[in-house]
């Protein structure tokens, strides 16, 4: 159990670190409450990455991280958000500046659209 536990705390957070769980701010706070409260399954996640982030289906080491934070229940994935946020404490500054900047760049806005895309529309799979 404590290799899963490991597991699963550092799926969340490789999540978290791409900003999805965890926003910087009030503008941070969108996809990430859509993986805690989704009820998508895995295999509708990865259909609705198909069509609209096959970048993203066509990786699977980040394709095996969703599918270990989607196996969970959404009250599980709202625990492992909560105790992740009271075990890593405030974000340094340095890290959230990190991350505001990729979600400011082309790049991030590209994933951060295609992930409430698949997000929005994993439940019609």
């Amino acid at each position: 159990m404590a290799v899963r536990r490991t597991s699963l705390f550092a799926t969340v957070a490789g999540v978290a670190a791409a900003g999805l769980l965890f926003g910087t701010g009030a503008a941070g706070a969108q996809p990430h409450h859509r993986l805690l409260d989704t009820t998508c399954t895995f295999e509708q996640f990865r259909a609705a990455a198909q069509q609209h982030a096959p970048d993203l289906a066509a990786d699977p080491e980040r394709m095996a991280k969703f599918e270990k934070v989607l196996d969970m229940s959404v009250e599980e994935r709202h625990a492992k958000a909560a105790e992740m946020r009271e075990r890593m404490g405030e974000i340094p500054p340095e890290k959230r500046e990190r991350i505001r900047a990729w979600k400011e760049s082309p790049e991030g806005q590209a994933e951060i659209t295609a992930m409430r895309t698949v997000l929005d529309t994993c439940a019609q799979f």
